[in-house]
This record gives C-alpha cells, sequence and structure tokens, in this order.
C-alpha cells in the first residue's frame, strides 16, 4: 500500500504537457492585437531589426513532451498549429510578440508572408466561424446577453444558458453576430460582445 501511495504521489509531481488555449480574461493581454502563426523555428530579435540583439531562439517539434511553456497564445501539438501573441507592428512585416507569458517578455519577429501575422478581426472572422466561440470562465454575466445591435444600449434578444455552441456568422467590431441552440432546444440569434474598447477578451474561437 506504502509503494501505491509513492507512485501516486510521483505521478501527480510530473509536468503536464498539454495543448494551449486561453480560458480566462487575464490570459489574453489587453494590449495585444492579434496573433502571430510560429512556424519550425522563431528567431526573436530586441528590435525589428536583423542586426538588433538576439533574445532567444526556439524550435518548435510539437511534441508535447518537448514544447516550451509560457510561449503560446494557442497550441494544438497534433495539428501543428501554433500562435503567439502580437502587442505591435512595425515595418517590412515585423510584429513584436509575447515570448514568455509569465514574465511578460516581448521580442520582435520578421514574418515570412502576410498571412503569419493575423488581425484579431481576421482570427475570429477564420476560426470563429469555423469553431464557433466559448465564453471565457470568468466572463461577466452580462457578456450572456445577445443584443440586437452591436451597441450595449441596443434591445436584448436573448439570454445564453446553457450552450454547446455558439456559432458564429459575422463580426462586426468587437461584436459577434451569432446564433446559438440553447438548453431549451430554441435558436437564438443576435449580437454577442466578445471584446471591450479597452481591449479585454470575453470570448474565444474553440479552435479543435
Amino acid at each position: 500500500m506504502k509503494k501505491f501511495f509513492i507512485f501516486i504521489a510521483m505521478m501527480l509531481m510530473l509536468p503536464v504537457f498539454a495543448d494551449t488555449q486561453p480560458y480566462y480574461i487575464n490570459n489574453v493581454p489587453k494590449t495585444s492585437i492579434g496573433l502571430y502563426q510560429t512556424g519550425d523555428s522563431v528567431i526573436i530579435y530586441s528590435e525589428p531589426d536583423l542586426e538588433s540583439k538576439v533574445l532567444r531562439v526556439l524550435d518548435f517539434s510539437y511534441k508535447q513532451e518537448s514544447m516550451p511553456d509560457g510561449v503560446f497564445a494557442v497550441l494544438i501539438n497534433e495539428k501543428q498549429l501554433g500562435y503567439m501573441y502580437v502587442t505591435d507592428l512595425g515595418d517590412d512585416n515585423w510584429v513584436e510578440v509575447v515570448y514568455d507569458k509569465h514574465l511578460g517578455a516581448k521580442g520582435w519577429v520578421q514574418t515570412e508572408d502576410k498571412f503569419q501575422f493575423l488581425p484579431w478581426i481576421s482570427f475570429y472572422n477564420m476560426y470563429g466561424r469555423k469553431y464557433g466561440l466559448r465564453l471565457f470562465k470568468d466572463s461577466p454575466d452580462e457578456i450572456d446577453t445577445l443584443h440586437a445591435k452591436s451597441d450595449d444600449l441596443s434591445q436584448t434578444v436573448g439570454k445564453l444558458n446553457y450552450v454547446k455552441k455558439i456559432k458564429v456568422m459575422s463580426i462586426r467590431g468587437n461584436w459577434a453576430l451569432v446564433s446559438v441552440y440553447d438548453i431549451d432546444k430554441t435558436l437564438k440569434t443576435g449580437y454577442l460582445k466578445w471584446r471591450e474598447k479597452d481591449g479585454t477578451i470575453y470570448a474565444f474561437p474553440n479552435i479543435k
């Protein structure tokens, strides 16, 4: 019996490597303007200049046991799909990324093509339409309300209670036109506020 408890304790102490997605409001920096899609490696510079200091070189295997912690905003190892938060843009396809979420460390990466950087609107149009949205676990109660228009003061047309999927039909600024089947099996359509003006995000594409 003693050996059994020792075994369980050792298992609990082992590091857990898994895919990464944000589930809480503070997981997404308010200053982020979109996401940078990673390839097999990333070279991070101190300035948007190839002659500037190299802060870090990251090589990615997309195997759970060898992927670095604190780098990714979104990571789906099986699909070799990784994104880092982008907080600023430079000239000549440079983007400023958060390469250590725990420390808030930032640096510059030069993108290989225009599709490596996705502004939030493009990201939500692409992945929100494909996978739908999910609300963050600590989103305020008022975010569960659907509006007739993309405006806080517009008429409310529904309330989200227990939904499995929030289907995105279009993105209009900080609002998403969505349709949902709630627990009562009634189709509800209206505008959901996915982001505040200050950059606070309440909902995220439910990427699988």
